[in-house]
């Protein structure tokens, strides 16, 4: 039997700015209540990655996609709900964000701050994707 997965887009952003990252924390009504993460979220039918990707960041963080870069794609292989990731690197230089009704906080932090947020699944994306080296362009 074929597994079906849920997709959706996931961003590193980085403010070329404040050289920093951004993370958003998950609403308490949430099962992923209070942790930290990238913003993004699930494709909508007839929607391309892109679109999902710079909608749901907007509609996350008030922020405009302009710059992306495609970084990795991932498969979750959780029982009841397989999903696949698709990373991406985004620029901004917008400071202050409007979070959706589905974060109640929002970080800008350097490298070892995010680290020491994030769960170790988004970590592994960040060093597998060789992050931190890829926004020295940006300095």
């Amino acid at each position: 039997m074929a597994i079906k997965y849920w997709v959706g887009a996931k961003a590193f952003v980085y403010n070329t700015k404040l050289k920093k990252f951004l993370v958003v924390k998950r609403g308490y009504d949430d099962t992923s209540a209070g942790m930290w993460e990238n913003p993004g979220g699930k494709k909508e039918i007839g929607e391309n990655i892109v679109d999902t990707l710079k909608r749901e960041i907007l509609e996350e963080t008030g922020i405009v996609v302009d710059y992306y870069k495609l970084l990795y794609a991932t498969a979750i292989n959780e029982e009841k709900n397989p999903f696949m990731i698709i990373g991406f690197l985004v620029t901004t230089t917008k400071e202050e964000i409007e979070l959706s009704f589905e974060h109640v906080s929002y970080r800008w932090c350097d490298v070892d701050d995010f680290l020491s947020l994030v769960d170790n699944g988004i970590k592994k994306d960040f060093k597998d994707a060789k992050i931190e080296e890829l926004v020295e362009e940006f300095d």
